[in-house]
Formats: structure tokens, C-alpha cells, sequence
């Protein structure tokens, strides 16, 4: 059992709290029982586990360590360690480190539905986003630069699971993926409090992106020098805008519905 602060593991992990470490590592943590068993279903590396009795206070704690042990590498540390390298009010007693996914060439034909996330800044609308994105089976998210990093705690445990599986493309410029849009056919569609045309007006039948920006700026001017489709979402009450998040979830479900709407036309 780990019980001092000095341990190289105990420095590891609190490095990996910042997103310099992240990337120095190549490691993202994964904390408290869920995340831990979401990573294990989506069969996702998993570094080495961090664990204290508390886990094994509840039965899913039991069922969790038994599969981890059988398969992962695993560290016991004291309760106070544990509790200076959560990144939680009540922690559970169980973390991961998983690998950061190897860059990987990105297939612009096979983009049916995807999303850019330009500039978000809030962990907990990053983290809905990517959930909404998993729960409506995108195929891509493109981060831009400057854009919240996506392997941050608050991110990891507000996806719920989701950030282990989605296809994620940090760092991509407007400029990259702009150009590889229009030559694979893939329109992007963004909200625009000033759009002349209603989400549910836009067809979203063909392959499609989209955009939404930062929770106080909105998109970055360096979109304004490429095609995009705007749409705004009406809003009939008096707030002045929607969150980002709920923007998102209603313009990918609206492409849900017409996909859905299609199939079953043509059936």
C-alpha cells in the first residue's frame, strides 16, 4: 500500500491534473466507479488502476476491483493519499490512467454526422457535449485550438463515457477542416442569433458538421472566411441565448429526426 505523498505514482497522477502532464504522458485520469467501468467496457488501455478499501464498501465496488484485477495492473493506497490526488469532493475510491488515443489519420469520406467545438470553455459543456455526440452515434468531434482540453477530469466524468467512445480530433484549425469538408461534399451548419433560415428549415440528410462556439463569443471570426450554412434556433422566450451544450443537442437531434424520418419514408 502507497502511503507517501513522495511516491513517484502519487507525483504521476497529480501531474496528469494539468494538462502539460497530460501531454507530457500521454495519460488521462478516469475517476470513480463509473468512468472506470465504462473504460473497461469499451475495452479502452488502461495504464494502471488506484484504489482504496472504500471501493469495496458497495457491491459494484467489489464487481469493479474483481474485473480490474484480472486483467490491469493495480496499486492499494491509503485513504489520505487518495484523497490528495482525486480530483472529487467524495471521491470513491477508484481511478484510472488510461492512454490519450494515438493521432490517427482522419477519413473525410466517411463522415456521416459530425461536430466542431471551437473555443468551449466550460469542462461540464464540453463533457454534455460529448455525451449527446455518443448518444446520437457521431462519427467525429473536432476541437479547435483554444477550445477546452478534452481529457480533463470535469470533461472525462461528464461524458458519462462517452470521451472513451467518440472519435476525438483535438488541435484542427478551421482552415483544415473547412478544406476537407468542402472537398468530401460535408456541409457545415452553425447557429447564428442573425440566420435567415430556422435549424428545422436546413436539410441534414447528407454528410454534415456542426458548429458551435464559445458560451460568450460564439464562433471565432475565422469561420466567416468559409461556407458556412447558418441557421438560428428560435427562441420565443426573453433569454438572450441558449447554452452551448442544448445548442448542440438541438442540432444534432434534428438530424437525428430527419435521418430516422428517411429511413422510414423509404421503408
Amino acid at each position: 500500500m502507497i502511503t507517501s505523498p513522495s511516491n513517484d505514482l502519487v507525483k504521476l497522477v497529480m501531474s496528469l491534473h494539468h494538462k502539460k502532464g497530460r501531454k507530457e504522458h500521454k495519460l488521462f485520469i478516469a475517476e470513480g466507479i463509473h468512468p472506470v467501468t465504462e473504460a473497461l467496457k469499451a475495452g479502452v488501455p488502461i495504464q494502471r488502476y488506484i484504489w482504496t478499501g472504500k471501493l469495496i464498501s458497495s457491491p459494484e465496488g467489489k464487481n469493479l476491483l474483481n474485473q480490474l484485477q484480472s486483467r490491469y495492473e493495480g496499486v492499494e493506497v491509503s485513504d489520505r493519499i487518495f484523497d490528495k490526488i482525486s480530483e472529487t469532493d467524495n471521491p470513491q475510491g477508484i481511478l484510472a490512467l488510461i492512454q490519450i488515443p494515438t493521432e490517427k489519420p482522419i477519413d473525410f469520406s466517411k463522415i456521416r454526422l459530425g461536430l466542431i467545438v471551437d473555443g468551449v470553455q466550460d469542462p461540464g459543456n464540453i463533457g454534455t457535449i460529448i455525451r449527446t455526440a455518443w448518444a446520437a452515434d457521431l462519427d467525429s468531434l473536432f476541437f479547435t485550438p483554444g477550445t477546452a482540453d478534452p481529457y480533463q477530469g470535469k470533461v472525462v466524468r461528464a461524458t458519462m463515457g462517452g470521451i472513451f467512445n467518440q472519435n476525438l480530433f483535438p488541435n484542427r484549425t478551421p482552415e483544415y477542416i473547412c478544406k476537407n469538408a468542402l472537398e468530401h461534399g460535408i456541409q457545415i451548419i452553425a447557429g447564428y442569433p442573425d440566420a435567415v433560415q430556422s435549424y428545422f428549415e436546413a436539410e441534414m440528410l447528407g454528410p454534415t458538421l456542426f458548429l458551435v462556439g464559445n458560451e460568450g463569443k460564439g464562433v471565432s471570426e475565422a469561420w466567416e472566411s468559409y461556407p458556412i450554412r447558418k441557421v438560428y434556433i428560435p427562441q420565443p422566450g426573453q433569454a438572450e441565448s441558449l447554452n452551448v451544450a442544448v445548442s448542440a443537442g438541438i442540432l444534432i437531434y434534428e438530424a437525428v429526426r430527419q435521418r430516422m424520418m428517411n429511413r422510414s419514408c423509404k421503408n
